[in-house]
């Protein structure tokens, strides 16, 4: 959604042609507003951002639970420069821009045939235990680039690309994230729920670094006290079981757990079947934020939340996790509320301490900050102005 947002602005000077590495819904999503897209999956990536890595470490527990779904990732690698090259002999781009840290061959190819790149680091680089593969890969970004875009200060930082690096944070498109004119979807009507009644929700949940298990944890600690409150996940993630009995058992077998189960566990134990609610993925969130009380960021790893500037200018409450992004998002905690990161008992408190409060002050505070940094037409026009830059500047050579 945050390159789609860009892409709004950029169609209307220049021709676009995204290509996603797999087929989902924000390919019907990005084609029905009238972006041209292919879909190849012959294209892949090599996650190493803090969301999502693999432990290289054969010590650690985390190299076997990962060894399948990361050697498909390292084998894929070189048939991706390729398939790359192939893509730019047949396309003929004047300019490349990565969407993501993630796609470090597609990042060689384009180097490679000598075809500018910008290079948009949406995910903080992981350092890993002994820094060895976070140097071997800052170096590709940074000297494949001829530009690197980070989303903040303390993302740019980790990749260290002097003075190729640029901050331009992710924005939110006022005309569509609007408090006064957005539709009503009736959600509590929809969920069956009072109107009275606060909700909590997540958008996002279904990896483990989003923090949803503590999320889940907090809420069934203070759900006695605010017996009006509900806890709402949005996203789709897996489901509470596989019908493959020989998965189960490798699952059980690797440690592996299923997050949709770990979730529903909590849920029986403090019996809040009627309090908590899974809708699956919706696209016109905005008129979704606007009708819930609280939005929670619960991640564990380094992120830049757009779901925290979402709510920001729809005037939505914010609790999120004490970390690199999403701590500068809620000015330290002046706009919003900061809990420990995978921190139970610290979740509750703050849940709790934003459930019981007058929270106006804070509300608007993170409103006036995003309508000031946050604004997509200043920061997609300066990302516009990276690529006029380039393309500039390779007219003169």
């Amino acid at each position: 959604m945050s390159l789609f947002y860009l892409l709004e602005y950029v169609k209307k000077d220049y021709e676009l042609l995204v290509y996603f590495t797999e087929n989902g819904p924000a390919v019907d999503f990005y084609k029905k507003n009238g972006i041209n897209c292919v879909v190849d999956i012959a294209l892949g990536k090599l996650p190493h951002c803090t969301i999502e890595n693999q432990s290289l470490n054969p010590f650690g527990f985390k190299f076997y639970h990962d060894i399948k779904s990361y050697s498909k990732n390292y084998l894929s690698l070189l048939p991706t420069y390729f398939r790359m090259r192939q893509i730019i002999a047949n396309e003929k781009p004047d300019i490349v821009h990565l969407n993501s840290s993630v796609l470090i061959a597609e990042g060689l190819a384009v180097k490679s045939t000598g075809v500018p790149l910008v290079w948009h680091m949406r995910d903080f680089l992981d350092y890993g235990n002994y820094r060895l593969r976070y140097n071997f890969l800052r170096r590709i970004i940074s000297r494949c680039s001829n530009a690197v875009i980070g989303l903040c200060e303390s993302e740019i930082s980790r990749v260290s690309a002097g003075d190729k690096g640029v901050v331009i944070p992710n924005f939110v498109n006022f005309d569509k994230f609007d408090y006064q004119k957005v539709d009503k979807v009736n959600l509590r009507g929809q969920l069956g729920v009072a109107p009275g009644t606060k909700i909590i929700a997540i958008l996002g949940w279904n990896t483990p670094a989003k923090g949803a298990q503590t999320l889940m944890q907090a809420f069934a600690e203070v759900s006695a006290k605010h017996p009006n409150t509900m806890l709402v996940f949005f996203g789709e993630g897996q489901r509470q079981a596989t019908k493959s009995k020989i998965k189960n058992i490798l699952r059980f077998l690797t440690g592996k757990k299923n997050l949709r189960i770990e979730l529903q566990k909590i849920i029986d134990k403090y019996s809040l079947q009627n309090r908590v609610f899974f809708p699956g993925t919706v696209f016109d969130i905005a008129s979704y934020i606007a009708e819930v009380d609280i939005i929670a960021a619960p991640f564990t790893q380094p992120h830049f939340a757009r779901p925290i500037l979402e709510a920001g200018a729809m005037k939505t409450l914010v609790i999120t996790s004490d970390i690199d992004g999403t701590r500068e998002m809620v000015l330290h905690g002046k706009a919003g509320y900061l809990a420990k990161p995978g921190d139970k008992q610290d979740w509750a408190q703050q849940l709790d301490l934003a459930l019981s409060s007058d929270n106006h002050d804070k509300i608007e505070l993170m409103f006036n900050n995003t309508q000031h940094t946050y604004n997509s037409e200043i920061n997609a026009n300066n990302t516009i102005a990276v690529y006029r830059d380039i393309l500039t500047s390779s007219l003169h050579l």
